[in-house]
């Protein structure tokens, strides 16, 4: 293609959005409705394993559909009879491994009109389960559950092996069998949980399925084509034939646009959405809710600071709904490089880390200070409230334990890696540091992100007080896609490239809580291991004492209890908070309260911890 017509089908595009966009927002030019939804940096990843902000996943959530099981409003994970006609499941005696058996109802479509088959679930788990998904750089998991996964994934190419735990047994039924290995697990049916991708669309013409008692391999052709699918301008940032309540439009100058797919069956409950069109569109976050107040948008999500929240209460046009969050505002740290790779620098930083001025300023008391990995609600932190609080360290603010955990740490000197650092010295604007006795500083390289008011706010005590323990501090203020790739990627990186130690981030839990994903050593080389921490026992991070286990233990014991077993669970889980308390890869910030922002003309907005506005979309309606 010619870049003449490369550029005429770019300009194209963008005025075919822009007519969109106008034709959505001319009340007297359509009935339809539109609803505007305001959000910060879009990434454009729209397809699961690349690493994304959850401003992608609304989008991916709105557009893709279908999985064997979803999740209520109340967190309980069900299964999706909308999608499932019948689920059955055996246990093999000998192995252990247990086997659920899918037939699927008759009447799903794509967007295109072609029906979603039982190939479709199984090429979607070949696909994300195989070596050439991770060559394109996905970093899946998927499936990883399943019998023969490792064999699969280390094979030369997917075409030359079987997937054993994966059958396609029908034009509409399909298996997959769970190792024993892997048995029992706390939120076992999310290891049978799998939604379809288009295999007529993201495979060549005339690929299928080729399944046997060995399992299933894709049967004509391998996935070499994946490639085409990551690249810039690939099904991955435009996918065009999708499952879910809403159909891809465009992404143009971070705005998305998105219109209701009539194919949509509907949710778990059988509900499909009555609004016509979807426009999500980056906003200037620190104006967020004097745009819904004003009109110019519909919806912004997860307020939090307080004085917003009371603008938006006070407003006439607009309405607010709030929930507890299943998740913490943090200060994430880097343990793969720098200083910040001693557990007791980061345990200075935590000592150094003025939360209760940080959540004064940002939630105005519409939240409360964390110690530890959990959200307010977390129903294991909300039977522990009272265990917290007496046995978690809670890094109260202080300079003096600051300096005490850093006089254990290899920076002890003065700058001629001999001399040893004397606190008193270190006052404001002293420039006295400390260094290691390969003569190097101890700076820490904070990356935060624009019109934050908690980079702003941890900026301010940082500038005051690192220096009082002979730390140098510098901080770089940019945007949240560039912030994202240094947390996630910095592995990636050659030593000399490495640049930023912390970041101000937040994280929400998923409903079937498995740590596993974001801290044990199996994980380091991808971006789930975003720190890159490796507690393991034959590299324990810091010393165990008496019967304290790694996180790679805990994290796995997590996984094996016995679905219902809440006892046993949340006992493991207090474990666990204690390690990671002390390893401290992140600094807990807050927990708090999220409110959600909307024309007081949107109606429907009932939204939880466990159930956002893309999965209440099919119940939430402009009011004429």
């Amino acid at each position: 293609m010619s870049k003449i017509l490369k550029k005429a089908l770019m300009f194209a595009t963008i005025l075919l959005t822009l007519i969109f966009l106008f034709a959505c927002t001319n009340e007297e030019s359509s009935d339809e409705q539109t609803l505007i939804v305001g959000s910060p940096e879009i990434n454009g990843n729209f397809m699961t394993g690349f690493g994304d902000s959850g401003y992608d996943i609304w989008v991916r959530d709105l557009i893709f559909g279908y999985s064997t099981y979803t999740t209520t409003q109340l967190g309980e994970i069900v299964l999706n009879e909308t999608v499932v006609k019948t689920v059955t499941t055996a246990v093999d005696s000998a192995t252990g491994n247990k086997t659920y058996t899918f037939v699927l109802h008759e009447d799903l479509l794509w967007s295109d009109d072609e029906p979603i088959m039982a190939d479709d679930f199984v090429f979607s788990i070949l696909l994300q389960a195989s070596i050439e998904w991770l060559d394109v750089g996905a970093s899946s998991v998927l499936a990883d559950s399943l019998v023969g996964y490792t064999e699969y994934r280390a094979g030369t190419t997917s075409a030359d092996v079987r997937f054993k735990g994966v059958k396609l047994l029908g034009d509409y039924s399909f298996s997959v069998t769970i190792s024993g290995e892997k048995l029992p697990y706390f939120y076992e049916t999310v290891y049978a949980s799998y939604a379809p991708l288009p295999m007529h669309v993201l495979a060549p013409a005339g690929t299928t399925i080729d399944s046997n008692d060995d399992g299933a391999k894709v049967g004509s052709g391998n996935l070499s084509y994946l490639e085409d699918i990551a690249k810039i301008g690939g099904y991955r940032y435009a996918p065009t034939v999708t499952s879910g309540p809403y159909k891809f439009v465009s992404f143009v100058n971070q705005v998305v646009t998105l219109v209701k797919d009539d194919n949509f069956k509907g949710n778990y409950e059988g509900k499909t959405p009555s609004i016509q069109n979807i426009i999500i569109k980056r906003i200037n976050q620190t104006l967020e809710v004097d745009l819904v107040i004003s009109g110019e948008i519909d919806l912004v999500t997860g307020v939090i600071e307080g004085d917003k929240i009371q603008a938006a209460q006070a407003a006439a046009s607009t309405a607010t709904q709030y929930y507890s969050r299943n998740g913490y505002g943090l200060l994430a740290m880097q343990a793969h490089f720098g200083p910040t790779m001693d557990y007791k620098v980061r345990q200075a930083i935590a000592y150094l880390t003025d939360r209760q001025y940080v959540t004064d300023v940002v939630l105005d008391g519409y939240g409360s200070i964390v110690y530890s990995e959990y959200g307010l609600a977390q129903w294991m932190y909300v039977q522990s409230e009272d265990w917290v609080d007496a046995n978690i360290n809670k890094y109260a603010f202080s300079v003096t334990q600051a300096n005490a955990a850093l006089d254990e740490s290899d920076y002890t000197f003065e700058d001629d890696g001999v001399t040893p650092f004397n606190p008193s010295l270190a006052t404001a604007g002293s420039n006295y540091f400390r260094y290691n006795e390969d003569g190097e500083v101890l700076e820490i390289r904070h990356f935060g992100t624009e019109n934050n008011d908690v980079t702003t706010a941890l900026q301010a005590k940082y500038e005051l007080n690192m220096q009082l323990a002979g730390i140098k501090y510098d901080i770089t203020i940019g945007t949240f896609d560039v912030l994202l790739d240094h947390y996630y990627f910095s592995y990636e990186l050659e030593d000399s490239e490495k640049q930023f130690h912390i970041f101000n981030l937040a994280n929400d839990f998923a409903i079937a809580y498995n740590p596993y994903y974001s801290w044990h050593s199996d994980l380091i080389g991808t971006w789930r291991n975003g720190a890159q921490i490796n507690d393991s026992p034959t590299n324990p991070v810091a010393p165990l004492v008496g019967a304290e286990k790694t996180l790679d233990e805990l994290t796995v014991a997590l996984r094996t209890v016995e679905p219902g077993d809440t006892t046993t669970y949340l006992a493991l889980w207090r474990e666990y908070q204690l390690r990671w308390n002390k390893l401290i890869p992140n600094v807990p910030l807050y927990s708090n309260q999220y409110y959600d922002v909307f024309n007081v003309k949107l109606k429907g907005v009932e939204t939880t911890p466990f159930w956002d506005w893309t999965a209440q979309i099919n119940d939430m309606y402009f009011e004429n």
